[in-house]
């Protein structure tokens, strides 16, 4: 579902993404054996009601990203012709939004870590961390590691880590989020050439995936940090 659009998101988002696009059109030599991000297009789809949210959104984003083009609904079903003529009223379309290649972009960081001599160890759970003297320990599967700094990487464990360490927890909540794949209605074609189509609330969206289409419902459950999985009723929904 990765996609590069400086459009998604609020303010401080936006900005760090704006930050980056630079590193992604012109990442180090030998850091991809092609380019990370690809053409797709971005679309931001009202509702006759949400007419107001569209407003703003334009109003918001128009004076940071000059290709953005307002639409129509019988553009909107030009677009991406699955919609409900009933249920679009308007749009807004960030051309320059781009698919990212996130493999290539974590095989370039690996090969790069790896280059200044970092090592990747994997199905190693943290057990335990202590501070002894100046240094860090960190008891991780059957190993232990020494070191004078230790970041904290864990995403949705970051807390746990934190409280591991004897460091205060920030209060990071993990959240699920479901995606699934389908495919498109039949007598639908060039569906590659779709944007990324998305509600203008950020509640739902729909992107083309390797000749699919890619779903999701936006949802952003409140969970534990675990392996997660799609809940049924979520993908049903």
């Amino acid at each position: 579902a990765a996609l590069y659009a400086d459009s998604y998101g609020n303010a401080q988002v936006r900005a760090l993404t704006r930050a980056s696009r630079a590193f992604f059109d012109r990442p180090p030599p030998g850091f991809a054996a092609h380019p990370i991000l690809a053409p797709r297009g971005a679309l931001f789809v009202a509702r006759p009601d949400q007419r107001p949210q569209l407003d703003a959104l334009h109003a918001e984003l128009a004076p940071l990203s000059p290709a953005l083009r307002r639409l129509d609904r019988d553009e909107i079903l030009r677009e991406v012709p699955v919609m409900r003529p009933g249920r679009v009223a308007a749009g807004l379309l960030d051309p320059d939004a781009m698919d990212m290649d996130v493999h290539a972009l974590h095989q370039g960081y690996l090969r790069g870590a790896r280059a200044h001599g970092a090592t990747l160890i994997c199905d190693a759970e943290v057990r335990a961390i202590e501070r002894v003297h100046d240094r860090w320990r960190v008891v991780a599967g059957d190993r232990t590691f020494d070191a004078p700094q230790l970041a904290n990487a864990a995403g949705a464990w970051a807390d746990v880590v934190a409280r591991l360490a004897g460091v205060a927890p920030i209060g990071l909540q993990p959240r699920r989020r479901s995606a699934f794949v389908f495919a498109p209605p039949d007598g639908i074609a060039d569906v590659a050439r779709w944007p990324l189509a998305i509600g203008v609330d950020e509640d739902w969206y729909v992107k083309p995936d390797a000749g699919l289409l890619l779903g999701s419902p936006a949802n952003a459950d409140p969970v534990d940090p675990h392996d997660v999985q799609a809940e049924e009723l979520d993908i049903a929904t």
